[in-house]
């Protein structure tokens, strides 16, 4: 490739990065926050067309839980059916959902993240929320049921699955002085007034690490999780030396970087667990049928 070409774009996302470092400057100066909205265009530009980019939604599980507002969420709708609806509230199932970011720009915020006088942090909200399997979809080899029971069989033929626990990255685009070296976002981006700081606590982990905690999140939280650990493809044939700092391409391209960064992570789920829909209709009818209960009373 054309060397001049490679520096002009190189160049393109510093630019990029100007502008927006401008934008959140100036938002950081008004009392009310709007920061997701310049946040938005900035990761569509980023991620696949094949994911959506909404600002200001919740997110549900099959479980009954919904998660505190998200500021943005990168998610699928090629391979997840519903995004439910309440007026102009949108909530997506977790199943849906491959990235998460909260933006911040209030001090009251900083202590909502650091847990200090909130019952329950927004990490902890999104963290709760539980993926299912129970999916009966057609896949290449013929049709494939994801009930847990049926996959542990020791006459199943399935074997081993990639996917049993799905979670989504969690971003957090902040203005806030802190030290986030230890942080439990996956990621954190810092507006520095006159430059944008990129950090990931966990940038040498190795890619095959970061496969396991995305597709196979803390199984402990589930009934039947010595399952869940029985049925996850997580071999040491999937061992890997790879990691998100060789991605890096430096510190004076930061959105360059996160592009490249975040796009392997993306990759590394690639497709949504395949949508429970029994297990929704049971939450729907649980609540409905309670719902129903409590007014005849």
């Amino acid at each position: 490739m054309n060397e001049e070409v490679i520096t002009k774009l190189a160049k393109n996302y510093c630019n990029l990065e100007q502008t927006l470092i401008e934008e959140l400057n100036i938002d950081r100066q008004s009392d009310v926050s709007s920061a997701e909205e310049i946040w938005q265009p900035v990761f569509r530009r980023i991620v696949p067309t094949k994911f959506n980019v909404e600002k200001n939604v919740y997110i549900i599980d099959s479980h009954q839980n919904v998660s505190q507002k998200v500021s943005l969420a990168i998610y699928d709708e090629q391979y997840t059916p519903y995004i439910f609806n309440y007026g102009t509230i949108k909530y997506i199932p977790i199943e849906a959902v491959f990235a998460v970011v909260l933006c911040e720009n209030e001090e009251d915020k900083k202590r909502e993240t650091e847990g200090q006088g909130a019952e329950e942090t927004w990490l902890q909200s999104i963290q709760k929320l539980k993926t299912e399997m129970n999916a009966y979809v057609r896949i290449q080899p013929g049709v494939l049921d994801t009930n847990i029971d049926l996959l542990y069989k020791k006459e199943s033929n399935h074997g081993k699955q990639s996917q049993t626990s799905t979670r989504p990255i969690t971003i957090l685009c902040t203005a806030i002085d802190n030290n986030y070296e230890d942080s439990e976002f996956d990621l954190v981006l810092k507006n520095d007034e006159s430059k944008l700081k990129k950090m990931i606590p966990n940038e040498n982990r190795s890619l095959d690490k970061w496969s396991d905690c995305l597709n196979h999140y803390c199984h402990d939280r589930y009934e039947n999780n010595d399952k869940l650990k029985a049925l996850a493809n997580t071999s040491e044939e999937n061992k890997s030396n790879r990691t998100l700092e060789s991605l890096n391409v430096g510190d004076q391209n930061v959105l360059l970087s996160l592009m490249f960064q975040l796009n392997q992570l993306l990759m590394l789920i690639n497709n949504p667990i395949f949508f429970p829909h029994e297990s929704y209709v049971k939450a729907f009818k649980e609540v409905i049928s309670d719902a129903g209960t409590k007014k005849s009373k």
